[in-house]
C-alpha cells in the first residue's frame, strides 16, 4: 500500500512556496510599515499647522475682549458684557485645548505665563467694570488703560508661543522628510534581497529537483530499451516523462496480472496432479471391483425374486460410484481444446438441447439475450457446451418451483478485447460463506451431489484463457454465473 503522507519533493516544494511567500509578506509589511509611519509624520506635521491657525484664531477672541469693555464704558449697554462672557467661555476654552495638545515643553511653559498674564489682565478689567457701575467713569477708564499693560504681554507671549510652534512643526516635517527617505531605501531593499532570495532558492531547488527527474528519465529509458516498451516518440521533459513512466507502469501491471494468472494456472496444475495421482488410483483399485460386482448384482437381477429389488438399489449405487470415478479422472485429466470458430447462438442451442429434457421435468423456462454482433468465439465447441449446459442444470436444480432462466451475451462492460455469457437463476441466490469455495473440488450443497461439475467447467473455461465467477443478482432474487471469454483478434 503506498505511503499517503507527502514525499520529499512535495515537503520542499511546500517550503519554497512557504519561504517565497514570507519574503512577499516581509517586503509587503515592511512597506505597510513605513506607510504607516509617512501617515504618522504626515498626520503630525498637518496638526502642529492646524493648531496654529486654531491659536491664531482664538487670540482674536482677546481683541475682540478690549473692545467688548471699552464699548460698555462708553455706551453703557449690557450686551456689550454679555458678549465678554461669551468670549472668556471661548478663549477659555482654547486655553484647554492647546494646553492638551502641546508635546514641546517650552510651549507648556509659554501656555502657563499666558494663562496667568490673561487672568491678571481680567481681574483688572472686571475691577474697571463694577467701578464703572459705581458711577465712577473716570476711575473705570484710568483702570482700563492699565490693563493694556497685560494685554501686550499676552501678545508678546503669544508671538512667542506661535514661534515655537512653529519650529516645532518644521522639526515635524524635517522627521517625516527623513522617514520617507528610510522606507524608500527599506523598500528597495527588501525588494531586491526578496527577488535574490526567491532567485536562488528557486535555482537550488530546480537543481534539486532536476537532478533526480533527469536520472529517472536515463532509468526509464535504459528499462524501456531492455523490456521493448514503445515510447511516445517527440515528447520531452516532464510531459513526455509522464507518459513514459505511464507506459512503464502498464507494462508492470500487465505484467503482474500475468504473474498472478501463472501462479494461479500453477496451483491449479498441482491441485490437478494431485488429484489425478489419486484418481489413476482410484480407477484401478475401485472400478475393476465395481465390473466384477456389477456383473455379480445383475445375475442376482436375472433370478427374480425378492432379491429383485435389492440388487437394482445395489446397482443404482455402483453406478453412481463408477460414473464418480470417472467424473474425478475427467477432472484431472489434461485438457486439449481443439479449437474453430464457433458463434455463441448455436454455442447456447447445444447447450439447451443437452439439458431440455431436466429443464422440462423442472418446469423451468429459458429466456435468451445474444447481442447479434457479437463475433465466433476461438473455441472447443464441445467442451464450452459442456460448461454452459452444466449451468443450465445447476441453475434448474437451484430453482425449488417453476421459474425462468435468463442466458444474456454481450461485450463485457468496461474490459475491451472480453465477452461475458451469464446464465442468472430465481432461486435462493448463494450464501455469503459458500462463496469462496463454490468451485472447489467435491464441494457441493445439493444432497446427492458429487461437487465436480463447477470444478470441471473451471478447468474448461480457464484452459480458453478466460474466468468462471459467481455472485448473486443485484436484485436479490437467485444467482448469476459468468463465462468471461476473450474475444477474438
Amino acid at each position: 500500500m503506498p505511503d499517503p503522507r507527502p514525499g520529499r519533493l512535495t515537503l520542499r516544494l511546500a517550503l519554497a512556496s512557504a519561504l517565497s511567500a514570507l519574503a512577499v509578506a516581509l517586503v509587503c509589511g515592511a512597506g505597510l510599515w513605513g506607510m504607516g509611519a509617512l501617515s504618522r509624520g504626515s498626520q503630525e506635521a498637518v496638526r502642529r499647522q492646524l493648531a496654529l491657525l486654531d491659536d491664531a484664531e482664538g487670540f482674536q477672541q482677546l481683541f475682540y475682549q478690549k473692545g467688548f469693555v471699552a464699548d460698555y464704558l462708553l455706551t453703557g449697554d449690557r450686551r456689550w458684557l454679555d458678549k465678554l462672557e461669551e468670549s472668556r467661555r471661548d478663549l477659555d476654552g482654547w486655553l484647554g485645548r492647546a494646553s492638551a495638545g502641546v508635546e514641546e515643553p517650552d510651549a507648556s511653559s509659554l501656555l502657563a505665563r499666558l494663562a496667568s498674564e490673561y487672568r491678571a489682565y481680567d481681574v483688572e478689567r472686571r475691577r474697571a467694570v463694577s467701578t464703572f457701575d459705581a458711577g465712577y467713569a473716570s476711575e473705570a477708564n484710568a483702570l482700563l488703560m492699565q490693563s493694556h499693560v497685560h494685554a501686550e504681554q499676552i501678545l508678546e507671549i503669544f508671538g512667542e508661543f506661535a514661534r515655537t510652534e512653529r519650529a516645532a512643526a518644521e522639526r515635524s516635517l524635517r522627521r517625516t522628510h527623513r522617514s520617507m527617505q528610510l522606507l524608500a531605501a527599506l523598500l528597495v531593499g527588501t525588494s531586491v534581497l526578496g527577488v535574490a532570495g526567491a532567485l536562488a532558492a528557486g535555482l537550488l531547488l530546480s537543481r534539486r529537483i532536476a537532478r533526480p527527474i533527469y536520472q529517472l528519465q536515463l532509468q526509464i529509458q535504459s528499462a524501456a530499451a531492455r523490456t521493448r516498451i514503445q515510447l511516445a516518440p517527440g515528447q520531452d521533459e516532464l510531459a513526455g516523462l509522464g507518459v513514459n513512466v505511464r507506459a512503464i507502469v502498464e507494462k508492470l501491471e500487465e505484467a503482474d496480472a500475468a504473474l498472478v494468472e501463472q501462479r494461479r494456472r500453477l496451483e491449479q496444475s498441482e491441485k490437478l496432479s494431485a488429484i489425478g495421482e489419486l484418481a489413476a488410483k482410484l480407477a484401478h483399485e475401485i472400478l475393476n471391483p465395481l465390473a466384477g460386482m456389477k456383473a455379480a448384482v445383475q445375475l442376482l437381477a436375472r433370478a427374480g425374486g425378492p432379491a429383485e429389488a435389492t440388487a437394482e438399489a445395489l446397482d443404482r449405487e455402483i453406478r453412481r460410484v463408477e460414473e464418480l470415478v470417472r467424473r474425478l479422472v475427467d477432472y484431472a485429466r489434461p485438457l486439449e481444446p481443439r479449437r474453430h470458430p464457433t458463434e455463441v447462438g448455436r454455442l447456447v442451442e447445444a447447450a439447451l438441447e443437452a439439458v431440455r429434457p431436466e429443464l422440462a421435468r423442472a418446469g423451468v423456462t429459458v429466456e435468451t439475450h445474444l447481442d447479434p454482433a457479437l463475433p465466433p468465439l476461438d473455441i472447443d465447441p464441445l467442451l464450452m457446451t459442456q460448461v454452459l449446459a452444466n449451468l443450465l442444470q445447476n441453475a434448474a436444480q437451484a430453482m425449488a418451483r417453476p421459474g425462468r432462466i435468463t442466458v444474456e451475451a454481450a461485450p463485457r462492460p468496461g474490459a475491451p478485447g472480453q465477452l461475458r455469457i451469464a446464465v442468472s437463476d430465481e432461486g435462493p441466490g448463494i450464501a455469503p460463506e459458500h462463496l469462496p469455495r463454490l468451485f472447489d473440488p467435491f464441494f457441493t450443497t445439493r444432497p446427492g451431489g458429487h461437487g465436480l461439475g463447477l470444478a470441471v467447467s473451471q478447468n474448461i473455461v480457464l484452459e480458453h484463457g478466460g474466468l468462471l465467477g459467481a455472485d448473486n443478482r443485484a436484485d436479490g432474487r437467485g444467482a448469476v454465473f459468468s463465462v468471461i471469454l476473450p474475444a477474438p483478434r
